[in-house]
């Protein structure tokens, strides 16, 4: 006798067969059809708890690394190449110096695992997502690509400080805000096209209102890229005159550049709150409706 899940119900047969995994997805299914179901799992984690686990443990072990670079380290991290007033360090600066090196690559080592199943829960739900618009699939493809940078980028960099290695982790940084950039763009168009029959409508099954979901992305990488280019606009600034706080002014930029980044990421975790990831079953996707 064996128990399983079916719509939403428990349902027990009799019949000899094996009823642990209950599935009626299948590729090329439209968004709302999606379904994996597993008895019998020791772990199930709701994906909005584990969103808000990466959300906040990024957020906070951001915030908290550049307090300790402020409170420790302050000269050091604040020091530039013509010696003007600077109040802020920036990002790089911050997380190459002790005790705050030791707090990013612990947030680090503890989120890129998660980020990067993520990345490919998300490729392999986008792409079997039934979207009869043109160059649909290879936007995916870029989509995913663009985010695999972005996550190897981050760890690469963390990994390398610009005191350990300068030119490396200057590279580094450059492709993981490209890579950062092309994804959110890409999500954007990706998401528009996978959800362009719901715009207006609100899932019976409660997955998201897609189209304030899709304002919402817009808004963060509008921002971001924003940020990004006022930073950098600082940064040259600084570099070819030297003028006092202009360094911190690109240094506080650089901070909007990371936080519009993880709220990017937060809302793409969002859309799937209602599923539910499972360990030690057979099923190792899980989407289930509420």
């Amino acid at each position: 006798m064996a128990q399983y899940t079916k719509n939403g119900k428990t349902v027990t047969a009799d019949d000899g067969k094996d009823h642990h995994l209950y599935s009626e997805y299948q590729p090329g299914k439209s968004w709302d059809t999606d379904e994996f179901v597993a008895s019998n799992s020791p772990i199930t984690v709701p994906y909005k708890y584990a969103g808000l686990f990466l959300t906040y443990t990024m957020l906070v072990g951001f915030g908290l690394s550049i307090m300790l670079a402020i409170i420790f380290r302050f000269e050091e991290t604040t020091y530039t190449h013509c010696r003007v007033a600077n109040y802020f360090p920036s990002t790089s600066a911050a997380i190459a110096t002790t005790p705050s090196a030791y707090v990013w690559r612990l947030v680090i080592c503890l989120c890129s695992l998660p980020r990067l199943l993520f990345v490919l829960y998300c490729y392999h739900f986008y792409i079997n997502v039934s979207c009869q618009l043109r160059y649909y699939r290879g936007l995916c493809h870029l989509c995913f690509i663009a985010e695999m940078l972005e996550n190897l980028s981050l760890i690469g960099l963390s990994c390398i400080s610009s005191d350990d290695n300068y030119d490396i982790h200057e590279i580094l940084f450059i492709s993981f805000q490209v890579g950062a950039m092309l994804h959110m763009i890409l999500m954007c168009i990706v998401f528009k096209m996978a959800t362009t029959r719901y715009d207006d409508v609100r899932s019976d099954t409660g997955i998201f209102k897609r189209k304030g979901a899709l304002q919402r992305k817009m808004f963060f990488c509008v921002m971001n890229i924003l940020a990004f280019l006022i930073s950098i606009y600082f940064f040259f600034r600084h570099q070819n005159r030297c003028e006092p706080g202009v360094y911190s002014l690109f240094a506080i930029f650089e901070y909007l550049v990371v936080l519009t980044n993880v709220l990017f990421h937060e809302d793409t975790w969002k859309d799937f709150s209602n599923r539910c990831i499972i360990y030690g079953g057979r099923a190792h996707n899980k989407l289930m409706t509420e």
